[in-house]
């Protein structure tokens, strides 16, 4: 059964709040559990400028295959979903597989996967556990393609959120991994579980989402929207829609998440 959650009250600054049931934290799945009203300009960083008419593929993806733009914390759709291994959740899961197409007549060489993300840690693991699945519906994992570990390369956005801070995750393939035209969906699962991880049993992790069309500084083709799925026994999902009245997220935004890939086109 689906673990119920409730809204708390919006305050000055968003701080997480956890309720404490049968002597454990009952973690929050999705960021807009904790507001009445997602979004506040106030918890920005930096402010957010509009996209410039030919959009640079972000520093950290070179070369990169696309961007889908980043997280917008001044949207009314504003949000994140739990995707970690370790952390507040321990040996639990929640993983977010989103939606990414590879263009017709076009073969792409993957190198690394990235996705942004809203965290309490300044640190992660050194290796962390990708994956490349085919085929996902409501229910249904699909076929995974490929899946291993990579280096994680950990670093500030300059974007924060909810009261937490926006870093990029970005995980290394080795060996890269060859796609043919078609739609695939990505998890890169944010580590918690050694002591590199600076926030230990208490490190927090949701997967920025995207809420724009076009997004902010997208790169490259245009990706799926409305089209990503949570996975998470912890929570009770399994392979469900993320969006709409009745998605992971509750109704608000996580129709798209901040996600990228680096590698070559032929």
């Amino acid at each position: 059964m689906k673990k119920m959650l409730l809204l708390v009250t919006l305050v000055a600054v968003l701080v997480p709040m956890f309720a404490v049931s049968a002597g454990a934290q009952d973690v929050k799945k999705a960021l807009s559990e904790y507001v009445l009203v997602p979004g506040s300009a106030p918890v920005m960083a930096i402010p957010f400028k509009p996209s410039p008419e030919k959009a640079k593929a972000p520093s950290y993806c070179k070369p990169c295959l696309f961007y889908t733009g980043d997280f917008n914390s001044s949207s009314s759709e504003a949000n994140g979903l739990f995707n970690a291994t370790g952390g507040v959740l321990g040996s639990s899961n929640a993983e977010v597989y989103s939606g990414f197409t590879v263009p017709k007549g076009k073969t792409w060489t993957i190198t690394a996967l990235i996705i942004n993300t809203l965290a309490n840690s300044s640190a992660i693991d050194k290796k962390e556990t990708w994956d490349i699945r085919k085929g996902i519906t409501s229910g249904s994992g699909g076929t995974d393609v490929k899946t291993g570990t990579g280096a994680t390369y950990w670093k500030t956005t300059g974007r924060s959120g909810f009261g937490y801070t926006e870093y990029t995750n970005k995980v290394t393939l080795k060996p890269s991994v060859k796609l043919k035209a078609g739609t695939y969906f990505m998890n890169v699962l944010t580590s918690c579980t050694t002591s590199t991880c600076s926030e230990g049993s208490s490190g927090i992790f949701y997967e920025s989402d995207q809420e724009s069309q076009p997004g902010l500084n997208q790169y490259g083709p245009k990706q799926p929207w409305d089209d990503s799925y949570f996975n998470s026994s912890y929570f009770g999902y399994t392979y469900d829609a993320t969006w709409g009245s009745s998605g992971a997220c509750g109704g608000i935004g996580c129709d798209q998440f901040s996600t990228a890939a680096q590698g070559t086109q032929k």
